[in-house]
């Protein structure tokens, strides 16, 4: 299959969702944790989850970390290069947000120390080596880690100061530093403060601080949406309006204006900007008129979003039902996923999808040939399946 990639955000440092592959979010989709009858955390609650090419990773309510799928160069972190078809756990540690890309892996621990495993070919984890690394790894000493986001093979991560720091190949420019060089340990991208990031195959979406939005890295498909197709090796504005959520897909870009309101540029062979046409766009251009859009997340074809009445919607690829919708028809404008408005996070991976509701509970649906939706087959799912069982 193709690659792509996943990413959520949020507009502080610190509460930044991501998921291209996906996003959401701390590089990863959050809802809150869930008290048991006792009054204690019920640790069986899924609270954050990240989609990749091929795995998948989450972390409940209690802090532990649990991942699934494909793991050919240990990019489950589970200390083996074995496929898993069900969730099974990584570490008890305290963890709070992760982040699941083509073939790497990262998380954040509650103490604000960031650890990486899987592919490193490039650098992508970090540790100043290529070597590949089947469980967690620490990225340095520092503690100040809030956010990250991740392409093909590069990463991108907040420090709480707002500094912006990237690691990984380079070859676009998708690392911001105004060289085509890998790195493979952080460098700091400027001194301006950020408040949001995203990441697509090669090409890299910032908010800063005052709303404003930037991209830097491959733009042959306008995914950069500065109304060109010249990549860009340093950061450079696409709008001066106020943005509040950032996505990256494969070669596509979806961000949320701070009024609600959805707007999509780049590749758009399968529909996957949701404008109803499969027009490349080189700017932004507005998906619909709804100005209720909360969160997003871009897959390496296919684009889904929340609303903020907890309704999911999809659009874009659909050949092994990764939209979710039942079908295998692609969708050039946003379809409601179901009938219910119980969503609170959704993340995509390459080419499946997974999402959490308000209960705690986790489903996916698209592609499965690793194993990456966790519900102990190989089988392709066209619309959401629970994930085991919670009590």
């Amino acid at each position: 299959m193709k690659d792509r990639f996943i990413s959520f955000d949020s507009l502080a440092p610190g509460a930044v969702l991501f998921v291209f592959m996906g996003v959401i979010i701390l590089s990863c989709a959050q809802i809150p944790a869930i008290s048991g009858k006792d009054g204690h955390t019920a640790g069986n609650k899924w609270v954050s989850i990240a989609a990749g090419k091929s795995h998948s990773i989450g972390i409940k309510s209690d802090g532990t970390l649990w991942a699934w799928g494909g793991n050919g160069v240990g990019q489950l972190g589970d200390g083996t290069t074995v496929q898993r078809q069900t969730p099974v756990l990584i570490s008890r540690d305290k963890w709070i947000s992760v982040l699941a890309r083509f073939v790497h892996s990262l998380a954040l621990k509650s103490d604000g120390t960031l650890w990486a495993w899987g592919g490193n070919k490039y650098g992508q984890l970090g540790d100043g080596t290529t070597i590949e690394r089947h469980s967690p790894v620490q990225i340095g000493t520092n503690n100040k880690w809030v956010s990250m986001a991740g392409g093909r093979y590069h990463t991108v991560a907040l420090k709480s100061d707002g500094t912006l720091w990237t690691w990984g190949n380079n070859g676009y420019g998708q690392l911001g530093n105004g060289t085509t060089t890998v790195r493979h340990s952080p460098v700091q991208v400027g001194t301006d403060k950020w408040a949001a990031i995203a990441a697509g195959t090669y090409h890299t979406i910032g908010l800063k601080s005052d709303g404003t939005l930037w991209g830097w890295g491959n733009n042959a498909n306008g995914q950069l949406g500065d109304n060109t197709t010249t990549k860009r090796h340093s950061p450079v504005q696409i709008s001066s309006d106020k943005w509040f959520s950032i996505a990256a897909g494969g070669f596509h870009t979806i961000a949320v204006r701070s009024d609600g309101t959805l707007w999509a540029w780049g590749g758009n062979e399968v529909g996957q900007l949701g404008d109803t046409t499969t027009t490349e766009r080189h700017s932004p251009v507005q998906i619909g008129t709804d100005n209720k859009w909360a969160s997003i997340t871009g897959g390496y074809f296919h684009t889904l979003a929340l609303k903020s009445d907890g309704t999911l919607w999809a659009w874009g690829g659909n050949e092994v039902g990764q939209l979710g919708d039942g079908t295998i028809m692609m969708r050039h404008s946003p379809v409601q996923i179901g009938r219910d408005n119980q969503w609170a996070s959704v993340v995509t991976g390459y080419f499946h999808t997974v999402g959490l509701r308000f209960d705690g509970t986790l489903w996916a649906w698209g592609l499965n040939e690793y194993g990456q939706l966790g519900d102990g087959t190989t089988s392709e799912r066209h619309s959401p399946v629970q994930i085991g069982q919670i009590d």
